[in-house]
């Protein structure tokens, strides 16, 4: 799926309607989508649904799923933020043809604004009248309070400055007081271009986005607001929008749909070596489990053999932990992390490598990162070079295809940038970085994002706060290793390396809880998550 700015959806909108078809069309069409979606979430007939409409085409496409919604036996009751002479001209078409089906509508009066709530996750169970006395005493707290479902219209893509003060009001109030919310197009305070909230923003449980799903809800704090993410089809105009996107930056939304098209297939025949061979570079005297983390994930990501090149120092550890993987012990500093004198003996190990995964655990003196440069200066392989290895990274051309995946602070370090920089625009700088640098990035975070050497960009969409624990990224990099080894392009092996590690933390976070999950427990999961997909 393509992902879209708002200013790019706007586009799409406007030559839409140049083309001939009507806005009146498109909010049709929009509130179907959302009637749909919300008669799915209630899931039985004559449910009470609260819809929340502003005066913008948003709320039109609010007051077309009421109408729909009312028609299918549904008690629905409409709260407009302004009085119906202040709606857009579309918008007041719909109100006109609501009044005309007799659903309840009233006009939101300047409300007390109940104030933030720390988690607005914790949802009121349904019959719940409140948070506290004074909403179970008021009208609309008690309105939303037994609502089986409240759907949020009243801000769409265009948003992008501080929510007005009576919006944020309502946001609050559904946050206090809805148990359920489906949010139309975008939750309203999430900005569709970066995913920021602009000031305070719904929390949904789903989101009904129209035509091409918009790039603020792939990025965090916008994609945890938005819930799940249905994507409606308006029926825009192929042509228009193949116009509007050949313009714009390349940027897709990695899901289990296009995860599943590039999953390696193994022969029935295939040995051990046919299925590929990952050589793992990693491991210190201070960090010998990144080592574990990282030829564990290979093994488990398909790879056939894997060796492991460790200072001598901890060749004991590592073989007590791994008992599938060849440990070979490469001579050690003082302080046990690779000596430069360990090219030799590693060149040694190569021959019949398929990939090299280098940098778990490396640690950063400078006789290593020496060695760490000289080694993949020379290395005619393809690679996956990660955490302290990033800085020996030596400039294009490449001998093969390589992997860079860094958090943010390795990225800055590796580019000589501050944090927060690199953080403003994640996007942006993995894109110009990859294209730079003639390297695949996949830039760890929330979402990790691959960017390709031809500058195009890759959101992914499993995944989540269970994988912001340490070793997890030594994980990512042998399951990328082992993808790469398995003979899938630098580009695809990333795309389907994060999604399958996300899921991974998905389906452990299921079973121990997000706060609960270790490293460890992602290895487990990677099978269960190539199984999801396949």
């Amino acid at each position: 799926m393509r992902l879209v700015t708002a200013s790019e959806m706007q586009e799409i909108d406007r030559r839409t309607i140049a083309a001939g078809i009507s806005v009146a069309q498109l909010m049709e069409r929009a509130g179907s989508g959302v009637a749909a979606a919300a008669d799915g979430l209630v899931g039985r007939p004559a449910a009470r649904i609260e819809i929340f409409c502003g005066k913008g085409h948003n709320g039109g496409d609010g007051l077309v799923a009421a109408r729909l919604l009312a028609a299918r036996g549904h008690r629905v009751r409409v709260h407009l933020t302004h009085e119906p002479a202040h709606l857009a001209p579309e918008t007041r078409v719909q109100f006109d043809r609501l009044a005309e089906a007799k659903v309840e509508m009233t006009t939101l009066a300047p409300l007390r604004d109940p104030g933030p709530i720390l988690d607005p996750r914790a949802r009121p169970k349904p019959g719940d009248m409140g948070r506290s006395d004074w909403v179970e005493s008021s009208p609309l707290g008690r309105a939303i309070a037994s609502a089986d479902l409240c759907v949020d219209a009243l801000l769409g893509t265009g948003a992008a400055e501080k929510l007005h003060p009576t919006i944020a009001a309502i946001v609050h109030w559904l946050h206090h007081a809805s148990h359920r919310t489906l949010s139309v197009d975008i939750p309203s305070g999430v900005d569709a271009t970066t995913g920021a909230v602009l000031g305070t923003a719904i929390w949904s449980d789903m989101t009904v986005t129209f035509g091409v799903p918009k790039l603020g809800l792939a990025l965090e704090p916008g994609r945890e607001r938005a819930g799940k993410v249905e994507v409606h089809e308006l029926g825009f105009p192929a042509e228009i929008l193949a116009a509007v996107l050949s313009q714009s930056v390349e940027r897709h939304w990695m899901d289990a749909a296009t995860a599943r098209t590039l999953i390696p297939r193994l022969d029935p025949s295939a040995h051990k070596y046919q299925r590929g061979c990952v050589v793992v570079v990693a491991g210190s005297r201070a960090f010998p489990g990144a080592a574990v983390l990282t030829a564990m994930a290979a093994l488990r990501s398909g790879a056939g053999i894997v060796h492991l090149a460790a200072p001598s120092g901890i060749r004991s550890i590592l073989q007590s932990k791994l008992t599938e993987v060849i440990v070979h012990e490469l001579p050690e500093t003082r302080d046990g992390t690779f000596a430069i004198g360990a090219a030799e003996p590693l060149s040694r190990i190569l021959p019949g490598a398929d990939a090299v995964a280098i940098g778990p655990g490396l640690g950063t003196q400078s006789e290593t990162i020496e060695f760490a440069r000289d080694f993949l200066a020379g290395l005619r392989i393809p690679a996956v070079v990660d955490a302290d290895a990033i800085v020996a990274l030596p400039g294009p051309p490449h001998a093969a295809e390589r992997i860079v995946s860094p958090h943010a602070g390795e990225l800055a370090r590796w580019l000589d940038m501050r944090a927060d920089d690199v953080a403003r625009d994640r996007l942006g700088v993995a894109r110009e970085t990859a294209t730079r640098t003639h390297a695949v990035v996949v830039a760890k975070g929330a979402p990790a994002v691959v960017a390709t050497t031809g500058g195009i960009l890759h959101v992914n969409r499993s995944g989540g706060p269970s994988l912001a624990t340490a070793g997890s990224g030594d994980v990512l990099t042998g399951i990328l290793a082992a993808l790469l080894a398995r003979g899938l392009e630098a580009a695809n092996a990333a795309r389907l390396g994060v999604f399958v590690h996300g899921l991974a933390g998905e389906f452990a976070a299921r079973e121990h809880s997000v706060a609960s999950v270790i490293s460890s427990d992602l290895l487990d999961q990677i099978g269960p998550a190539f199984a999801a997909i396949s």
